[in-house]
């Protein structure tokens, strides 16, 4: 059994559960999110939210949430909604480009949310077939503050291919 699918069968009964050993599993997988404090709030098909809390190792020297970590987490939410609907051994991935604005001063700390539209899978399932296919495709993301407050928009492009 891959341990996606254990995820996916502690969802069914707990959903705090799974978001717990994902947040584990992507601090094993990325150490640089274990320092930073990731927590993964939400992971399903259509969604994946992460959240990295403003504290001496995330801020900046003007006291808010460090460019670098920002980015950070907006990437590793990008990736458990991409893991998440292709699976990490049956596919490869990896950003080629990465386009950020940036709209407010992130003063505390910060969720990523990524909610694709739908198309976004269907382009690249579509593109995936085989052993060796391979899909671009550009992957929205959206920061904002624990207040809500729109604080940078991402698009990564992820180069993926089956394994």
């Amino acid at each position: 059994m891959l341990a996606l699918d254990l995820v996916e069968r502690l969802r069914q009964v707990s959903p705090s559960a799974a978001n717990a050993l994902l947040t584990v599993a992507v601090k094993n997988i990325i150490p640089l999110s274990s320092v930073m404090g990731v927590r993964v709030e939400d992971a399903s098909d259509a969604r994946a939210q992460v959240s990295v809390p403003l504290k001496r190792r995330t801020r900046n020297h003007v006291g808010s949430v460090y460019l670098g970590v920002q980015v950070t987490v907006m990437e590793l939410t990008m990736g458990v909604w991409l893991f998440r609907r292709f699976p990490p051994g049956r596919y490869l991935a990896l950003v080629n480009e990465l386009q950020v604005s940036f709209h407010a001063k992130a003063k505390g700390g910060v969720r990523a949310i990524c909610e694709p539209p739908p198309e976004v899978f269907n382009t690249l399932d579509a593109a995936l077939k085989q052993k060796g296919d391979k899909a671009r495709e550009w992957i929205p993301v959206r920061l904002e503050d624990f207040e809500g407050t729109h604080i940078a928009d991402a698009r990564f492009l992820a180069v993926m291919k089956k394994a």
